[in-house]
């Protein structure tokens, strides 16, 4: 099966997967109203931090050194999980305790909710490392369904407590972590048979990984980073979760416009880490040419619908949302071509470079959020955001074209021969 027909399989897991999402959160946001869509989303906002902080990047690394070194597969894969349970327990009891100590900040928290809070990180990594084991494959079925099983099965899980109970912060905290527990539960069952257990664990090979880890996870985690400052600024100025709810869910929908790369991204890792030298700027142009297409048409569609969104999603209670959504839609798009030129230069064996250009890239953000949240609102967090991104952008491309030689009018819109053949390739027979 074709690059592309995989993307396309891929994609259109992560189409169902990003509906499933956005049902779900429309139901919390419903239940638990403003303040309480804010708590939660600035608890979530922590925990999707929390297991890239904790693991040194060392699944990234995993997925690295196995598309060079093929043959040492298993040995990397026994090293990465053993590694990653060491690190991301302690982490999860960590994170439990700065969720507690810091109720003015987050919020009341019940001790259950702590409790999952805590398993939530190593349980999401775990799964980090099935879904890269899986990757080193590009079995696209099994990714597609790893992405979608998380969120089905919690949205599942919200709507049983909520009619047969209450649901509350808390609740809704506790059924997210149990919809992980069961993504990474079936992951293993699929990747079991790459486990060999009779491979000890060795410290040349945890210092291969954790090297490399660490150069991978700075990228890693100041993108997370990038994505999620803005919530937390929100909330340390404002000190409002009503107003962390409106931007979240300003947020939630203008990254709509990232999905025809999100589930896809990582498949082009994958390829590109065995690229020759010579054939990768023109697949890399070829790849931001369609990125670029699909970004602007989704940004578009957006802009479009994307009030009669929140009004259906949300409900009227929402509506401040709009403004900022429609800020922060261009900038998610900005983003999306980013993230594509960080999976490149993180393939190629130089994610500092790509490290570089988000630290300036955050730091833009964070003066323009201290400089205009406080005369702005909400609506100068979208600003702050959106202007960090197109400064990113521009960092990379900068980056890129120098180093890789890659036109930069060349990788502006489909042309009428990239969709012939990415027609054809979608389209053609799998050769038996």
């Amino acid at each position: 099966m074709s690059l592309l027909r995989k993307a396309a399989l891929v994609n259109g897991a992560e189409f169902i997967t990003l509906s499933v999402s956005v049902l779900q959160t429309a139901v919390l946001a419903r239940i638990l109203g403003p303040a309480g869509i804010g708590q939660y989303a600035l608890i979530l906002s922590t925990l999707m931090l929390a297991p890239s902080l904790c693991c040194l990047g060392v699944p990234f690394s995993f997925l690295y050194h196995s598309k060079h070194y093929p043959q040492n597969t298993k040995e990397y894969l026994i090293n990465a999980l053993w590694i990653v349970l060491f690190l991301t327990i302690p982490g999860g009891l960590i994170l439990c305790s700065l969720v507690f100590s810091l109720p003015n900040y987050f919020g009341y928290v019940t001790w259950f909710a702590l409790i999952g809070i805590g398993l939530y990180v190593p349980i999401h990594s775990i799964i980090t490392v099935a879904r890269n084991v899986l990757l080193t494959q590009i079995e696209a079925l099994k990714l597609g369904l790893l992405r979608f099983l998380p969120v089905f099965s919690s949205l599942s899980l919200i709507l049983l407590v909520y009619t047969a109970w209450t649901l509350q912060v808390p609740q809704a905290l506790l059924c997210l972590v149990l919809g992980a527990l069961i993504a990474a539960v079936v992951g293993w069952i699929w990747v079991s048979h790459y486990l060999d257990l009779s491979i000890k664990p060795s410290w040349k090979t945890s210092r291969q990984l954790i090297l490399m880890g660490v150069r991978l996870n700075w990228v890693e985690l100041m993108v997370l980073a990038n994505s999620q400052i803005n919530i937390f600024i929100v909330k340390y100025l404002l000190d409002d979760f009503e107003y962390v709810g409106y931007f979240s869910r300003a947020m939630r929908i203008a990254m709509l416009t990232v999905i025809s790369g999100q589930a896809v991204l990582p498949l082009l890792f994958s390829r590109w880490a065995s690229f020759p030298e010579e054939r990768i700027s023109g697949h890399v142009e070829k790849v931001m040419r369609f990125a670029s297409t699909v970004s602007i048409i989704m940004t578009v569609c957006v802009l479009l619908f994307g009030k009669w969104l929140i009004l259906v999603l949300y409900g009227r209670d929402f509506l401040p949302a709009v403004v900022p959504m429609m800020i922060l839609v261009p900038g998610a798009s900005l983003y999306l071509l980013s993230k594509a030129l960080f999976l490149l230069l993180g393939s190629r064996g130089v994610p500092e470079l790509s490290a570089l250009s988000l630290f300036i890239g955050v730091i833009v953000n964070i003066a323009f959020s201290f400089l205009l949240i406080p005369k702005m609102g909400i609506t100068g967090a979208a600003w702050a955001a959106t202007i960090g991104n197109a400064v990113l952008l521009l960092t990379l491309t900068v980056i890129v074209k120098r180093k890789y030689h890659i036109g930069i009018i060349q990788c502006i819109c489909l042309r009428r021969e990239d969709c012939k053949n990415i027609l054809y390739q979608i389209l053609k027979k799998t050769k038996k």
